[in-house]
């Protein structure tokens, strides 16, 4: 997950979050906790200074899970809206099932005929 969560851009999850119809007093308090935090490394105890992250959401922030799930999900329906408007693109596996895409956690199967 440390992977997936470093690669969530901002203005796509905001995006998002005003799509789906969150308040947009709650779009700004999102958008002010992920841009406004500094980090530091540490190299044998000693701080290497502080800088700022341009996309990303923190490692052990209690919100970056929801966040993420939600950011997953307008994937997933884009994906749907995708092969819904072109399905000649859909996958043909022999029986009535469509699958267009599996996911799990941060991973993510795309199924499309070639």
């Amino acid at each position: 997950m440390s992977k997936a969560y470093d690669r969530v851009k901002w203005k796509f999850l905001y995006a998002i979050l005003e799509k789906m119809g969150f308040p947009a007093r709650f779009i700004a308090l999102i958008k002010h906790a992920i841009e406004h935090c500094w980090f530091t490394i540490l190299v044998n105890g000693e701080s290497s200074g502080f800088f700022k992250s341009s996309q990303g959401l923190r490692q052990g922030d209690p919100k970056s899970p929801a966040l993420f799930i939600l950011a997953s999900e307008a994937l997933s329906r884009g994906l749907n809206h995708l092969f819904a408007q072109n399905p000649d693109m859909l996958y043909q596996t022999g029986c009535k099932t469509r699958v267009t895409h599996l996911a799990y956690a941060d991973d993510i199967i795309i199924f499309h005929q070639m």
